[in-house]
């Protein structure tokens, strides 16, 4: 499982960051949830925040409060057709 957004900053800079599987098992480690509630926009942030430390490779990041109030809009990258047959 992974999923692309594209996150759009007050400065007016965008991002384009990829979740992976370990960002949506941090995710149910932080909610106490399985993926199958995975629904809201914090869900969506919260493992977008985790794609972006990872991104980040070691420098300096914001705390996953901070850094989403700079957060004013994203966008969900929609799955390739091929990979989902290629995963099918």
């Amino acid at each position: 499982m992974q999923q692309t957004y594209i996150i759009k900053y007050s400065t007016g800079d965008e991002q384009t960051l990829t979740a992976y599987p370990p960002d949506f098992a941090k995710w149910e480690r932080a909610t106490s949830k399985s993926i199958a509630e995975f629904q809201g926009i914090w869900d969506l942030l919260f493992v977008a925040h985790s794609a972006y430390k990872r991104d980040a490779a070691g420098k300096p990041t914001k705390p996953l409060e901070i850094w989403m109030e700079s957060v004013i809009d994203f966008d969900r990258v929609a799955d390739s057709p091929k990979a989902i047959a290629e995963e099918a």
